[in-house]
């Protein structure tokens, strides 16, 4: 009996003993990963990095801020937060067209470029070879593209002018006149609101021409001026633009 209690008790210090080993074998696994990882942590933060959909560029551990920097993957512009621009964007007086990951979009020559935007929509930019956006009428004189080298669309006024363009950017000549006819000065606004819709935003203050309010009626792309008198109908008093032009 004391032989057996004797062997039951060596067998249970023999397992506690491999069990103690085996503990010992993976806390030492497990401090070896956790210096690993601190010494991943304690790297520092190098070059070209992707953050949140955005690039950044890191030297000595900081990101790079309001520079231009040109790595393997392309030409860069990092903006005061240190996040590649994408699209347009003016830089020193100048507005320069990036691709959606942040790349200087530099053809072979001055081409229309799409890109498409953080909220999923599909912009198209005129673009040259040096990357500068390109503003004006296109050569043949279908499109127009304002200053930040974005391609127009819908009902703009240019230069205090309607024009309307369709939804691929091309320019409709013909509902352009018939839009015309109605923005006539001192003629009424109700003609030209069967074009142009109701505006986003209306605002009306006493009027210096008279017994009557003056109207600043806001919409998407541009600004519609107004005279409402007391007694009578609302006139057309003039537009300007409401977006970039050349």
């Amino acid at each position: 009996m004391a032989k057996k209690m004797f062997g039951i008790l060596f067998c249970a210090a023999v397992t506690v003993c491999g069990l103690q080993s085996d503990l010992v074998s993976v806390s030492g696994a497990l401090q070896d990963d956790m210096a690993l990882m601190q010494q991943a942590n304690d790297a520092e933060t190098e070059g070209l990095v992707r953050e949140d959909g955005r690039y950044r560029y890191y030297e000595n551990d900081q990101p790079v801020t309001d520079s231009w920097i040109t790595t393997e993957e392309g030409t860069f512009y990092f903006d005061e937060d240190g996040m590649a621009s994408v699209c347009s964007c003016r830089i020193d007086g100048t507005y320069y067209v990036f691709d959606e990951e942040g790349r200087l979009l530099q053809p072979s020559e001055a081409k229309i470029v799409k890109i498409e935007a953080e909220d999923g929509t599909l912009r198209r930019f005129y673009v040259d070879e040096d990357g500068k956006a390109v503003s004006g009428w296109s050569d043949d004189k279908k499109y127009y593209f304002d200053k930040t080298g974005e391609m127009v669309t819908g009902i703009v006024v240019l230069k205090e002018k309607f024009y309307c363009f369709q939804a691929g950017g091309k320019y409709n000549k013909a509902k352009t006149q018939k839009i015309r006819k109605t923005a006539k000065y001192e003629k009424p606004f109700s003609d030209l609101k069967k074009y142009i819709g109701s505006p986003k935003k209306a605002r009306y203050y006493a009027s210096c021409y008279g017994k009557g309010r003056d109207g600043i009626l806001t919409y998407e792309n541009f600004i519609v001026y107004t005279f409402k008198p007391d007694s009578g109908i609302e006139i057309f008093m003039g537009a300007e633009s409401g977006r970039s032009e050349k």
